[in-house]
């Protein structure tokens, strides 16, 4: 293959440079590349230009594959939206959206509906989301509309669009960074004329996931139809689905260690007893709990040696009993049943969301050579969800109860002999309210271009804004400043009653006026003392400004003809700018300094006079989110060439090939040179062979450079601490701490494909793409996780590698208070598989049959996590993490759609290979003692009905998803409670469900 890519590189190399312009030909006739469109009607079928270098009907004829699905085939079976609809295809992967990311956090802003081509932004638990797809609107590109440089793909107008060109193979010499898995350009209908609208509802079958859709849209000519005016507006909601609502959200299902007091077998390494080793490997287990506290509240310690409240339960009565340790499991700090913790089940499934759309555009032919337009649109995408409870976790969370405490029992308070004494109490569920997030996303663009020809060139000039503010208010959550006021509880020698102790020392009192005690003694807080827990919870905000302005001028024609035809090049240059403002109200970094005693410091004051606060302790719960900001710059300069070298000789119907290349400047990563070639060859006329080569980058984005401190919290197993406090192997949540790196650079890959198209001329209609694709991508940016870096530090001895200075530790044998993160260009991962494509149109009777299928064999996709680190097999697996990942062996979608008259009928089929689970990326293999997940296939049923009004029609549907209501397989997580006990990235969990509307056209 490289002696193919050597050869197609030479051939361009006297040739000009590429550009992502889309250059003409004629199209080939219907029966040799079918028409995406409905109509059978051959005459019928007109030229369609698709994102790429060439002109191309459904991809069939383009070197690089191009899939083309038009909205009404996308929406027939999946009628919520276009990008729901794009995610049934293989192509895309471990995308997220509502219904698939976890909603236990809002740290990160990863639960719009983010598209993800070939998994290449989930590799190694990527939290930010897919990075690697660029989202193109009419062939400009989208700017960010969350901070970690993601496009919820929700704000974009749907009504007026006619199709998604999906580009799946490496693009940056024709679109820039980004580009790295492909490109997916949703195409505007600029030529729409009358009024078009739909109106729908569905819901599940179990009377939940409730979802209505509303839009109408409105085309016309003027001025003698020199000018064309288009307009749009839409709503979405959906109301969201809690855990709880299905049987396999209540039962606590969780991967834990199947052998209790695993021991290493003679010459084998302790790890292999670890939770999921050889030894000890994963099993699934019911009513899964974390053994560290008890929902009520539980003494995990005190500052009195032997205290013989330590490690009981504390009852809402204010008695303490033992702790009920239920049915031990291999897993260090996790039991079945009895008393413990998990993350409940009411947190959602899916989050609510709503969205609204509004779009117009205007465009006018100012001669016959010129035509300027502008056109803009603005759109709201909300989200509100239950986040994870408020809970009180040792080491880092929990409260000290000094003695005094008005609300501390007296024999308890008889163990601690002096006012400085106490214990330690830790609280989970103990029925107070669920913290709740609120993300809101006001996205608006406009653009203004003129394009026309000039001497037998086509050139276009725009310039275009994309401005994105992203909120987010996560309310509820413990406010640790005023819960360690209001939990350091003494009896007001004025009146006898209990107050905050703060309240009672001038020095500090200002900073604590409203301090209401709270009692963590008797179950839930906010029954007990609702006063208190009022006070001691809050709310973390923050706000995100994304602003981009883009600078094209292309040009592209032919130069001169050749005896297979005119040489057609293509050349223009674009500037970029890209801006970040994010500021928060509880940004980590503000508590700490450029020195150790800097830090301490400025904690002391902010957390003046308070006792007991621990050093790891931020502004909130889970939700610190820090500020960053930063800007920059990017110049480009492009070309490209397409050369006939035969045409219409036996054995070369057609040979040419095609070249481009893009030279980039970044302001913050320096400057990067990304090139492509390819060619195609058509032996004889029922054959097209095609190839490419293609070398891409993706530019660090501004919050990879300019982040600030951004807290998280993770189950961390730290096994070096065998003589230590906590024991060897225990799970314990840790602090962590993320920022940017203002060092990084580009990722870079290297991408070829090669296929062929067979359009049989004894068969019309009827088309077939079969193309072979490898990327392999390098430097690129990751981040470890926690528990890897604690992992690293271990092997290194617990001193001197890099690893060991980013976690922070009160004593050398204590539990670690913080681990902080930082990304780098330490990974690389390489894919590669075989995409098929195919479909078929005829006369059946009375009516029309069209066929298309879409399948995926994923031969290999592999990651390194870091240099030295193992490399890790993706292929085939079903893979656990906090927001699972699926990599099957082979996905399909095939779609049977039957018209006659006025009824109409789709039949769409969806399969998922079996795979295997697994967790890549560690030290050592994962075992289960069953890793087998069965195939699953998913159909889906709609009929339409279409009535004749006017110069229109009146079309009514209903469509069932999921009709043989297939449920999801079973898979935990190894942490309870923290998704649903199945792969939400890849399966369906709502079960059957049903959507009826209308659309009209007129």
């Amino acid at each position: 293959m490289r002696k193919v890519a050597c050869l197609l590189l030479c051939t361009v190399a006297t040739g000009a440079i590429a550009a992502p312009a889309m250059a003409q030909e004629q199209a080939a006739p219907a029966a040799q590349s079918p028409s995406a469109d409905a109509a059978i009607d051959d005459a019928a079928v007109k030229e369609i230009i698709v994102t790429g270098s060439r002109i191309v009907r459904d991809g069939y004829t383009a070197p690089t594959p191009v899939t083309v699905a038009t909205t009404e085939d996308l929406l027939k079976s999946t009628p919520s939206s276009i990008p729901d609809a794009l995610n049934k295809l293989p192509q895309f992967s471990n995308s997220l959206s509502p219904s698939k990311s976890a909603n236990n956090f809002s740290n990160n802003p990863i639960h719009g509906n983010v598209l993800n081509l070939r998994s290449l932004g989930i590799p190694n638990n990527n939290p930010k989301g897919p990075l690697r797809t660029l989202i193109l609107f009419d062939g400009l590109r989208v700017s960010p509309t969350t901070y970690v440089g993601t496009v919820d793909t929700n704000v974009l107008p749907q009504l007026l669009m006619q199709r998604v060109d999906v580009v799946t193979g490496g693009a940056s010499a024709a679109w820039g960074s980004d580009a790295v898995a492909g490109v997916v350009n949703f195409v505007l209908d600029k030529k729409f004329t009358g009024i078009k609208g739909v109106a729908q509802a569905g819901i599940s079958q179990r009377g939940d996931a409730a979802n209505q859709r509303i839009g109408v849209a409105y085309g016309t000519s003027f001025a003698n139809d020199a000018g064309h005016i288009l307009l749009s507006g839409e709503y979405n909601n959906n109301e969201g689905l809690i855990r709880s609502k299905r049987a396999i959200g209540r039962q606590g299902l969780t991967y834990v260690g199947s052998v209790v007091g695993c021991t290493p077998p003679a010459g084998q390494p302790a790890t292999v007893c670890n939770p999921g080793g050889t030894s000890n490997p994963y099993v699934l287990r019911p009513d899964v709990r974390i053994s560290a506290v008890a929902p009520n509240g539980r003494i995990t310690g005190s500052s009195v040696t032997g205290n013989p409240f330590v490690g009981r339960v504390i009852n809402n009565d204010g008695s303490t009993r033992p702790f009920n340790t239920g049915t031990a499991v291999g897993t260090a700090g996790f039991q079945i049943g009895g008393d413990g913790y998990d993350i409940p089940p009411n947190t959602h499934a899916v989050a609510p969301y709503k969205t609204y759309q509004t779009f117009g555009r205007a465009s006018y032919d100012f001669s016959p050579d010129i035509t300027g337009y502008v056109q803009g649109g603005w759109s709201r995408s909300e989200l509100r969800y239950i986040t994870q409870q408020n809970v009180l976790i040792p080491p880092g969370g929990a409260v000290n109860i000094y003695k005094g405490n008005p609300f501390l029992p007296a024999a308890i308070d008889a163990t601690l002999p002096t006012a400085s004494d106490f214990i330690t109490v830790g609280q989970a569920s103990a029925g107070q309210p669920s913290p709740v997030a609120n993300e809101r996303t006001d996205y608006w663009m406009a653009t203004a271009g003129l394009n026309g020809t000039f001497g037998g060139f086509s050139w276009n000039a725009s310039y275009s804004h994309g401005d994105s503010v992203h909120k987010l208010a996560n309310s509820g959550l413990y406010d640790y400043k005023k819960l360690y006021a209001a939990a350091d509880v003494v009896t007001n020698p004025a009146n006898g009653q209990p107050t905050c102790r703060v309240l009672l020392n001038p020095a500090v009192a200002a900073q604590y006026t409203g301090c209401v005690p709270i009692n963590i003694l008797r179950g839930n807080p906010a029954a007990t003392t609702p006063a208190g827990y009022a006070y001691a919870t809050g709310t973390s905000r923050y706000r995100a400004k994304m602003k981009q302005d883009s600078w094209v001028a292309g040009f592209n024609g032919a130069v001169f003809d050749l005896p297979a035809g005119p040489v057609d090049i293509a050349f223009g240059v674009e500037y970029r700018r890209q801006s970040l403002d994010l500021v928060s109200n509880a940004n980590p970094a503000d508590l700490a300094g450029s020195t150790a005693a800097e830090t301490a410091a400025i904690r002391a004051n902010y957390f003046a006079g308070l006792r007991g606060v621990p050093a790891s302790s931020l502004y909130y719960w889970l939700t610190n989110v820090g500020e960053a900001n930063g800007k920059l710059n990017v110049k480009e300069a492009y070309g490209e060439i397409a050369v006939p070298i035969l045409k219409d000789t036996p054995f070369f119907r057609e040979l040419s090939v095609n070249g481009a290349i893009r030279v980039t400047d970044y302001s913050t990563s320096g400057t990067v040179t990304t090139w492509k070639a390819g060619g195609t060859w058509k032996p004889v006329d029922d054959l097209l062979l095609r190839g490419t080569y293609s070398h891409d980058i993706r530019a660090p984005n501004l919050f990879e450079l300019f982040a600030g401190a951004q807290s998280g919290i993770g189950i961390v197993n730290d096994v070096r601490n065998a003589a230590g406090t906590y024991g060897s192997g225990l799970n314990i949540n840790a602090n962590s701490v993320t920022s940017g790196n203002p060092n990084l650079k580009p990722e870079v890959s290297n991408t070829y494909t090669f296929g062929g198209v067979v359009t049989p001329s004894f068969m019309p209609g009827f088309s077939l793409a079969v193309d072979y694709y490898h990327i392999k991508v390098k430097k690129l940016i990751e981040t470890l996780t926690a528990q890897q870096i604690v992992t690293n530090c271990l092997n290194a001895g617990g001193t001197g590698a890099e690893e060991c200075a980013l976690i922070e530790r009160a004593s050398p044998t204590t539990f670690p208070s913080l681990v902080r993160i930082v990304p780098a260009n330490i990974a690389f991962l390489k894919t590669s598989g075989i995409d098929i494509d195919a479909s078929y149109r005829t006369n059946v009777g009375n009516g029309a049959l069209a066929v298309r299928l879409y399948a995926n064999y994923l031969q290999k996709f592999q990651a390194q996590q870091y240099t030295g680190a193992p490399i890790s097999n993706y292929d085939g697996k079903n893979v656990i993490i906090s927001n699972p990942a699926g990599f099957p062996r082979w996905r399909g979608n095939l779609t049977v759609d039957y018209s006659n008259g006025p009824f109409g009928v789709t039949v769409s089929e969806q399969y998922i290979h079996k795979m295997t689970l697994d967790i890549p990326g560690g030290p050592v293999p994962i075992a289960f003692v069953d890793n087998k997940v069965d195939a699953v296939w998913y159909t889906d049923l709609s009929f339409r009905f279409t009535v004749p009004h006017g110069n229109g029609n009146i079309e009514l549907f209903t469509t069932v998803n999921n009709l043989f209501d297939k449920k999801p397989p079973l898979i935990g997580s190894t942490i309870p409670g923290v998704n649903l006990p199945t792969n939400i990235a890849v399966y369906d969990f709502i079960g059957r469900a049903f959507t009826t509307g209308v659309r009209f056209k007129f």
